[in-house]
């Protein structure tokens, strides 16, 4: 009878221990959430014959991180690879979710996508108004795009410059049942894998505005390579004939969040901001001292008392029915145990 306890209290326990398993894997799925950030795609259903005829040779990306927010700059050298005249629309989702990454979620909010422009050979360019679908693996909330038509020669060569800032105060970093809240930004390269490949040339400056340091920094992606020059605040990353893939893109958190930042009071400054940036883009980076910076996961959580609670809780609330079940089980075999260890000294006893 002990056997016959013991086993079936170990098969209990066991598809306890299953569940526990299966809800805690789903709980919360690591990574960096409700990031400021962007993705910068071309292709649409009516453009699929475009399709990876045009490649990105160069990409340099310009971000100068601030207290709450970001300002950013990309300078994209594009070629026409075919002998044909292609048509077709680039653009940023300006509302929707990408969710991106394997082990870590990227999960980029693209609502804070303000002050938007594009210049195209020197000239602005007027942007489109485009319903917005669902499109790989970005979930689009409106019909809003910043979306504006190209046209390519045969062959030809085009330099895209766009600007724009985002709210990154508002991200926070999941691990289990533990999260932290504090300022992000992601910039997602493997958007650029639907360009023809390779990407050639990849140069991305992040700069740390205002009273930031690198106190200030709690993590950085690996994927770039980057190298630090104190002077100017500056991380410096650059790649080369590369065709992105999730690990390579730019995850960056910092400084922590503020309940009090306003977004909005930021947006009116924005030509001010640009004129910063646009000095940055002139300036020789590239001949200055740069040395090898330490990158610590963006994805690191500290442990809490709320968050280690709520895993404790959840088990218990998983685990509960089955201690019960067990527990009603081994006092139910104890009882029928006992009972026919009574009628059988009953028994014997009027035998005798």
């Amino acid at each position: 009878m002990k056997k016959i306890v013991c086993f079936l209290g170990t098969s209990i326990l066991f598809v306890a221990l299953i569940f526990v398993q299966k809800a805690f894997s789903n709980a919360a799925q690591p990574g960096v959430w409700n990031a400021g950030g962007t993705i910068f795609t071309m292709l649409y259903p009516e453009d699929s014959i475009t399709f990876r005829k045009v490649q990105m040779q160069e990409e340099r990306i310009y971000i100068q991180l601030y207290k709450g927010y970001a300002v950013v700059k990309g300078i994209y050298q594009f070629r026409n690879t075919t002998s044909e005249t292609l048509k077709f629309k680039m653009g940023y989702p300006a509302n929707g979710v990408y969710s991106g990454g394997s082990t870590d979620l990227n999960e980029v909010v693209l609502d804070s996508l303000s002050r938007f422009k594009v210049k195209v050979k020197g000239n602005w360019l007027p942007l489109l108004k485009e319903t917005g679908e669902e499109y790989g693996s970005i979930s689009v909330f409106s019909k809003n795009w910043m979306v504006w038509q190209m046209a390519f020669a045969p062959y030809d060569k085009q330099t895209v410059e766009v600007y724009f800032l985002v709210n990154t105060n508002n991200a926070h970093v999941k691990k289990g049942y533990n999260a932290e809240y504090k300022n992000a930004f992601i910039y997602l390269l493997e958007s650029g894998s639907i360009w023809h490949q390779p990407i050639e040339k990849g140069d991305f400056y992040i700069q740390l505005m205002n009273s930031l340091k690198t106190e200030s920094i709690d993590g950085l992606s690996s994927g770039g390579r980057f190298q630090y020059n104190n002077t100017y605040k500056i991380f410096r990353g650059t790649r080369s004939n590369f065709s992105p893939t999730p690990k390579d893109n730019i995850v960056i958190t910092y400084y922590q969040h503020d309940d009090n930042f306003l977004f909005e009071k930021i947006i009116p400054q924005s030509d001010s901001l640009f004129a910063v940036i646009d000095k940055l883009c002139i300036f020789p980076l590239e001949i200055l001292t740069y040395a090898e910076a330490e990158t610590v996961s963006p994805y690191n959580v500290k442990c809490n008392f709320w968050g280690n609670f709520s895993a404790l809780l959840m088990l218990f609330v998983i685990c509960a029915p089955f201690i019960i079940a067990t527990i009603v089980i081994v006092i139910t075999v104890w009882a029928i145990t006992k009972w026919l260890r009574i009628k059988r000294k009953k028994n014997r006893g009027g035998l005798l």
